[in-house]
Parts: C-alpha cells; structure tokens; sequence
C-alpha cells in the first residue's frame, strides 16, 4: 500500500488519524516535533516515528521522501488566548511549514494527494449562517492571524494545484474535542471544553470562570467522528480538490455548554459563572453548513454531545496528568 505521512501525527486530532490509518492497514510515517504532541499518543511498534522541525525545509523533504499522501495537521495551535500570545508563530512557521511540505510533495514522483487539515477559524467573520464552504470567498478574511494562517494554507494548495498539477483536499473540524486534549494553565491556551473541566471538577472552582457572558455559539465535534471522516475521505478520489466542513451542526451556547458538563460531572449545585474579560476578536457565532459532506459521502457524526463529554470528563481526570 502507498505510504502515508502525518504530520503533527502525535497531536490530539493527528493521533486519532493515524490509529483510524492503521486501522485500515496503511503504511504510516509521523512527523511531529512533540511541541503539543505526545509519543505515546502513538503505537511506535506500528508507525515510522520521525521528530522534525518542519520549518526547516531539509527536513520537510526528509519527511516526504517516498510519501504518496500527506495529512497536514502540525500548526501551533491552542485556544483564543494562544492565538493572542502567540501571533507570530501562528502565522509564521505554519506558513513555513506548509510552504515547505508543499514544495517537498511536488518533487515527489509518485505523490497523490495533499489532505491539508483547516479549521473553522476560516469563518471567523462569516456573515451567513450556517456557513457553507465556498463562503470563505464571499466573507471577509479572519481577523486573527491563526485563522488567516489557516486560510492562507487553503490558497496555497489552490495555487499549487493550478500552476504544478498537485492534487488536495481541505477538511475543516469545527471544534474537536474528546479524550487526549489535555487542559492548560492559562486561562484560553486550551479549548474550551478541557478548560471548563479542569475549572469545575480538578481546580474547583466555584462560581465557574468564563469568557464573556457565555454566549458564544459553536458546534462540537467528537474527535474520532472527525478523524474517521478525514483518515476516509481524504483518501477518497471525491475529495480531489473539495473542501468540506466536518462538524456535528447542532450548536450550544458555552453556557448551556458548561451546564452539561457541570451535570453530566455529577454536580447537583446550581451553577454560576464569574464572567471575565472576553478576548479581543472572539468570534460571538461560529455555525456550520455541513451538507456537502452529507451529500457527497453520506457521513453523520456517530457521537452526540452528551456521551462525547461523559467520555473526555472521565479521560481528564483520571488520565490526563494535570
């Protein structure tokens, strides 16, 4: 079987993909700096494991060497604090490694298909709800420079399509969550969800820090729900230079968000927040239109929110060494 690179393959969604890849018998290279990721999120007695810095473009060739599909997953990345604390190396070396990845494929012979890892970040100032995926060209461009960075790596692999013929497909998680995303310190360097369960159920608190006054509106997704349609779709020929929304459409206030997790963690006090300052940028209403993807593979989530979060409360507080 043709041999598959993961980059970022020891990251929260890149690891899923990689256990979906080898599920389905492939032959599978990780190329990861373990910035985020983590070794054991992976079978190395299953995977070619290699540590790499792809912003050096020596190294992306490495990688790439006798590759015939790339799932592109390694960017820095976090929650809106990240994306605020970090804008140049958002937007800098996620740039460079696409860059080079790109330029590495292209001098490959028997490369076949550049599967280029999105975000919903691309819809940050969408003005149609919900957003369907050729929006991004009506909407104006996102504001932060996470986002930006990842609409950015969509033109790129346009462009590389239309001046050297290198075939992809752009998949766009809106907001994977699930075992293996692990909470962080500061206050929105992780997303939400771990954040919320680390706040409630490991750091106590009580009333239950938040951004704003909780109305922001999302839609989850479940990461194995996320990673099957990718490690699938992405292989598949109807994907060829297709974007596609991959999310579960049904959205939640993070209010209502927090209440959930509040009650499926066993709490019984009435909860209550303590509203902090929101970030500059924060997106009020992120929707997805998700029927391409229904209508061309027939793909539905499998897991609804409810049973996503009794399985991540349980995986962050027995396994997640906070």
């Amino acid at each position: 079987m043709p041999k598959i690179l993961v980059t970022g393959g020891a990251g929260f969604i890149g690891s899923h993909v990689v256990a979906e890849l080898l599920r389905m018998g492939h032959d599978v290279r990780v190329a990861d700096d373990l910035s985020k990721g983590r070794v054991k999120n992976i079978d190395l007695n299953k995977v070619e494991f290699i540590q790499s810095d792809l912003t050096d473009p020596a190294l992306a060739r490495k990688v790439m060497e006798g590759i015939a599909y790339c799932f592109h997953f390694a960017a820095k990345i976090g929650g809106i604090g990240y994306f605020h604390k970090y804008p140049v190396e958002s937007l800098r070396d996620s740039t460079l490694m696409m860059i080079n990845l790109l330029e590495a494929a292209r001098s490959q012979q028997e490369f076949k298909r550049f599967i280029y890892i999105s975000s919903s970040m691309v819809f940050e100032r969408a003005m149609s709800f919900p957003s369907k995926e050729e929006d991004v060209f009506s909407n104006p461009p996102p504001i932060t420079h996470y986002g930006f960075s990842k609409l950015a790596g969509e033109y790129f692999c346009t462009a590389y399509r239309n001046q050297y013929g290198l075939k992809y497909a752009i998949f766009r998680p809106f907001n994977a969550y699930g075992p293996g995303e692990r909470p962080e310190n500061e206050v929105g360097l992780a997303h939400v969800i771990p954040d919320l369960i680390k706040k409630m159920f490991i750091d106590r608190q009580y009333p239950v820090e938040i951004l704003g006054d909780g109305e922001q509106v999302r839609a989850y997704t479940y990461v194995t729900d996320i990673a099957e349609a990718i490690a699938d779709f992405g292989l598949d020929n109807r994907s060829d230079s297709e974007s596609f929304n991959i999310a579960n459409p049904k959205t939640y206030t993070v209010k209502e968000l927090a209440q959930k997790i509040w009650e499926i963690g066993g709490e019984k006090r009435e909860l209550k927040f303590k509203h902090l300052q929101i970030f500059e940028d924060d997106v009020m209403k992120r929707i997805p239109d998700t029927t391409k993807i229904t209508k061309i593979f027939d793909w539905n989530p499998k897991v609804n929110l409810e049973e996503g979060l009794s399985r991540t409360i349980k995986w962050t507080l027995t396994r997640s060494n906070v």
